[in-house]
């Protein structure tokens, strides 16, 4: 025994630099403990007894036996039998402590657990249930929260059926737990909808099976979940035992429980977070959460592409987005403080799981979970912020996602109408209620932005008008709700909800490499070091090379639905060689050619010869990655590929018959497969780069599309193209930006594309395009939104924006407004790149006013560096500049009266554009440069126009802003009396605008008229004087002054 027990306990997986473990050193610590007391080949009676006698001592002797002998059961099956009935000999706590630590195992490491450890855990929690221990359906309900929804790896597979197998074999017991019985109906239902592939087949029945078991004999219990139940149910509704449940449910309620009145009752109660929480594992919530409610909004990237590469990058983890979206609506509620933040708002990341959703399923499965709230809808069960982020990712989403919108929209309409035609009613009250708690509780001041929009298609507009008339200002006249136009087939669901496809979980099954799974921390940690360590291979020529290897699908049945000649076709097709190139574009002609001689082209055969070319293309599908240095011999070898064929067809018959067959037949192939449309880019950017008309055919092909429109398309392509091949991606850029200008100049989005994948030598190439006019990005009229939007990314990002915004022949005051409401905490890069702009122009009144006007913030040494360089190089343009400012400023930000235009204008980031500085604030930023120690060549504070200003400025003042500035004052006149009227300044500057000869004659004029003024105004104050002794000083210090000026009057006179 002894021997058995020499060795050390490992739990965990781990490299050889990873610290030990803090679970599993203390668990290796018991476990070696109680191997040195058990003496070898002793008996059960002298094992009792040694252990009787360890655990008598205290609590934490106690404690370490049962871990040690804990530690026993997972290491080996032959022992781990006699180590149970040690551990219930001598535990004395209920196994408490055990169960504490396997618990915190499944909870916070389950990932990590080795294979072999894994499988013994789960052979104890089967003995934990033969025993009859307390607290064993709460180990299995965190178990189960590790199976992860939307993967169909082997180890995730290995879990879910073998807690079905226990849970089968324990029917009894699971009877008796009603929480453990809701747990497991949810868990299973949500991972039946995984399961749909042919291989899975046998695991799909034991959990169909199971639930539907369940649910007929303890459906009070399932009632409880609430109204998720029916969401998940509706996902599963064309499995035949389903089938047979949903006429009970909708037809025969009763049948399922005596006092259930039918499915209205059910979706009446909301579901608990438990349930929502527990469709995402340990790890991945704490990550999400993360996400959620600690990163700063424009912060956000590289997060989001950790957790898509970790959790969404395989075609079946596509319905994991629903399940993501229902926890951030219903479980993420943030607080007031949270909001007023820049923590990024749900609605954005729920904007982020939409649009790179690429399948139509789980599409409609995500805009039903961001939904599902909305449409049974009440104030007392329901709160507002179950339905806040749909109705704001459909707003923000307006400008810059608009197919979003118009997709969300059509979708709630179509909803209400079809989801259950005797609830039609109910359901657009839930939905109208929503609507209406939204208004009052100011989430929007108004929705006839959304509901509204000219922008959008007519029967859009129609569809919302019949459905919420209430809540558009032009009801559809004549057309009353129309309750005829629901269908009158009593099915629940819209039909994208319901899971038909068994192709869509076939195709792309292994694409993209198994990432290996993150260490879980006490907090979330992001890390990049999961990367693949395998290099690509080296790139053979007029090749693109591959990442990952693309494992071959069964296309029989597909080829079974063809007529004998595409049969054969396609089937020489898929026995040619993989270098036979010429023969497999031969091929391809053929099917064109036999294509174009149909009669009619239908569905019935448009879909099976599709997903066989999907197939048979998966070599130009896979990844590529193009060189860096692209040579015209290399670019045109690329584009003799079988896919390209299709591509050279398309082009050459715009004006033939059979135009429209490979439009139908392209679009269905790009349902399957999306990296098609970056590749029809690519052929274009080839073989038609001068060709606008050829350039047309995308515009066809993005019509024909299920997205309908080249805008959309346009972008997902890009992004596609982003994700898979950066080189593709760049030399993509100035052939779309010069063939689609209106969808891609001024597009933000676009641009963070490009911005965010760029390196030194990229970013230089794209300069040299637009300075050589090949390429333009940005135009006068939006770069504006362009580069306020790009403060939100990342610092590289925002530097290649503004170094493309420098090379564009732009005027740099159209960002000019941008400079107020720049923080130099949180804009330190935009602000960067004004000083290195402005450093070498002559300052302007709008370039001064808009610095100036940015408020004086310790540490913020913006506004002060750059003046500073203006006085120093351009004192006299810096001087009339600033003066013209001060004698327009007023003393405070005063709101403009009635009838006077405002010079404030708002965005919808929040920034609020002031264009003109207060008095206050020039003076703040004067006393800056007084501070600063100007060099003593520079005379501003000695020029007359500034002293006059300042003058003025001091007469205004109350006596806190003149005790704030009283050393700035000090510079340029010594008592109050020394004013000089604003009207004799502004007199003095029009003349200065005389010629040269003129300009000394001018000056001497009125520097006598001012100093005769101020004697004036000296002997008044005297004769106000009610003290001799007060009025002494002052009028030795007047003389003397005015002795000074009539010498300087003398002076310039001689001169003149």
């Amino acid at each position: 025994m002894a021997e058995q027990h020499s060795k050390t306990l490992k739990i965990f997986t781990s490299t050889p630099i990873d610290a030990k473990d803090d679970i599993e050193e203390r668990l290796d610590h018991c476990f070696q403990k109680i191997s040195l007391l058990l003496p070898p080949h002793a008996s059960d009676r002298e094992r009792h007894d040694v252990l009787m006698k360890e655990v008598s001592k205290g609590a934490s002797e106690h404690e370490e036996v049962c871990l040690g002998l804990f530690g026993m059961v997972l290491t080996d099956r032959q022992i781990s039998a006699k180590a149970i009935q040690d551990l219930m000999y001598v535990n004395r706590d209920s196994l408490g402590s055990v169960l504490a630590r396997l618990n915190q195992i499944i909870h916070e490491k389950f990932t990590k657990v080795e294979d072999s450890i894994r499988a013994q855990i789960l052979w104890f929690m089967n003995e934990l249930i033969k025993l009859n221990i307390q607290g064993t359906d709460g180990l299995f309900m965190a178990l189960m929260k590790q199976i992860v929804g939307g993967d169909t790896s082997p180890k995730n597979i290995w879990l879910a059926e073998n807690i079905i197998d226990i849970f089968t074999i324990h029917k009894t017991w699971v009877d008796k737990s009603p929480v453990l019985i809701q747990i497991t109906i949810y868990t299973y239902l949500r991972i039946i909808q995984d399961h749909f592939h042919q291989s899975l087949a046998s695991v799909r029945q034991k959990e169909v099976k199971f639930c539907v078991t369940m649910l007929r004999e303890h459906f009070n219990e399932c009632r409880a979940i609430g109204r998720d139940l029916v969401r998940l149910l509706m996902g599963v509704a064309k499995i035949p035992e389903f089938e047979k449940f949903w006429a009970d449910l909708i037809h025969k309620p009763q049948s399922l429980a005596p006092n259930f009145n039918g499915i209205l009752s059910l979706v009446q109660v909301r579901t608990s977070r438990k349930f929502l929480a527990s469709r995402l594992t340990s790890d991945m919530e704490m990550k999400f959460s993360h996400l959620v409610c600690k990163v700063r909004f424009g912060h956000q990237k590289r997060y989001q592409d950790w957790f898509q590469k970790q959790y969404l990058s395989t075609a079946e983890s596509q319905l994991l987005r629903g399940d993501l979206i229902r926890f951030i609506c219903g479980c993420i509620h943030p607080t007031n403080e949270i909001l007023c933040s820049d923590i990024i708002p749900r609605w954005a990341v729920i904007g982020w799981l939409l649009s790179t959703c690429t399948s139509r399923v789980a599409s409609s499965y995500c805009y039903l979970a961001l939904f599902w709230d909305w449409l049974f809808f009440t104030p007392e069960t329901n709160s507002v912020m179950d339905v806040e982020a749909g109705i704001l990712v459909m707003y923000n989403s307006l400008r810059n996602h608009p197919a979003i919108t118009t997709t969300l929209l059509d979708f709630l309409c179509r909803i209400v109408k079809n989801f259950h035609p005797p609830m039609f009613e109910k359901l657009r009250s839930g939905v109208s209620t929503a609507l209406r708690t939204i208004l009052e509780k100011r989430v929007l001041a108004t929705l006839a932005p959304v509901f509204e929009n000219p922008k959008f298609d007519p029967e859009l507009l129609s569809l919302i008008r019949t459905t919420f008339p209430e809540f558009c200002s032009q009801p559809v006249e004549g057309k009353p709700i129309a309750t005829d136009a629901v269908h009158t087939e009593d099915v629940i669901g819209e039909e994208p909800m319901v899971i038909e496809d068994e192709q869509y979980y076939d195709k792309n099954m292994n694409e993209g490499s198994e990432i290996e799974t993150l260490s879980q921390e006490t907090i979330a940690i992001f890390s990049d070091d999961e990367e693949d360590s395998n290099k690509r291979p080296d790139l053979n020529f007029f090749s693109l090379r591959d990442s990952p290897e693309w494992e071959p699908r069964d296309i029989s049945d597909d080829i079974e639905k063809l007529d004998e000649t595409l049969k054969v076709l396609v089937t020489q097709m898929q026995t040619s060689t993989q270098n036979d190139m010429e023969e497999k574009c031969e091929r391809v002609e053929d099917i064109i050619d036999h294509l174009s001689s149909l009669d009619e082209f239908d569905n019935d055969l448009c879909t099976p010869l599709a997903s066989c070319l999907v197939e048979l293309f998966s070599d130009n599908f896979s990844r590529s990655a193009l060189p860096d240095d692209l040579s015209e011999e290399y670019l045109s070898g690329c584009i003799e590929q079988p896919l390209y064929v299709i591509f050279r067809k398309l082009c050459q018959g715009q004006e033939e018959d059979y135009f429209g067959v490979l439009l139908s037949l392209l679009a269905e192939m790009y349902t399957l497969q999306h990296r098609l449309g970056y590749h029809l880019l690519f052929y274009l950017a080839v073989s038609s780069p001068v060709l606008k008309e050829k350039w047309m055919v995308y515009d066809s092909f993005a019509q024909s599309t299920q997205l309908a429109e080249t805008y959309s398309c346009l972008m997902m392509d890009t992004k596609h193209c982003q994700d898979d091949d950066i080189n593709m991606l760049i030399y993509l850029v100035p052939h779309i930006f010069k063939r689609f200008p209106e969808h891609c100049v001024g597009n933000a989005e676009l641009l963070n594309m490009v911005v965010a994948v760029l390196d030194s030598e990229q970013l230089h190439r794209l300069q040299c395009l637009v300075m050589s006019g090949e390429l333009v990005m940005m135009k006068k009229d939006s770069v504006f939104n362009v580069l306020m939007e790009s403060l939100k990314w990342e610092t590289f990002e925002q530097y290649s924006t503004w170094q493309l915004f420098m090379v564009h022949e732009i005027p740099v005051d159209v960002a000019l407004p941008l400079l107020g409401n720049l923080s130099h905490k949180k804009h330190p890069e935009a602000l960067s790149m004004f000083l290195q702009i402005f450093r070498s122009k002559k300052p302007t009144l709008d370039m001064l006013r808009h610095v100036t006007v940015r408020p004086c913030r310790e540490n913020d040494n913006f506004a002060l560096s750059l003046l500073r360089n203006w006085v120093i190089h351009h004192e006299m343009e810096f001087t009339e500049q600033l003066c013209s400012l001060i004698n327009k400023s007023k003393p405070r930000n005063t709101p403009p009266r009635k009838g006077l235009r405002q010079s404030v204008r708002s965005s919808q980031s929040g920034f609020v554009f002031t264009a003109q500085p207060t008095t206050l604030q020039l003076l703040g930023h004067l006393e800056e440069l007084r501070q600063n120690n100007l060099p003593k060549s520079c005379g501003l504070f000695q020029q007359d126009s500034l002293v006059a200003a300042l003058t003025n400025v001091q007469t205004h003042c109350d006596d806190s802003d003149k005790a704030k500035f009283s050393d700035l004052f000090s510079l340029v006149i010594e008592d109050s009396e020394d004013e000089i009227p604003i009207k004799e300044l502004r007199q003095g500057r029009k003349r200065a605008k005389a010629p040269a000869s003129r300009a000394a004659a001018v000056s001497t004029n009125l520097r006598a008229r001012s100093a005769a003024i101020t004697t004036i105004k000296i002997d008044d104050s005297d004769s106000g004087s009610n003290s001799d002794s007060d009025s002494e000083a002052p009028s030795r210090k007047k003389k003397k002054r005015q002795k000074v000026s009539a010498s300087k009057h003398n002076d310039s006179s001689d001169s003149d």
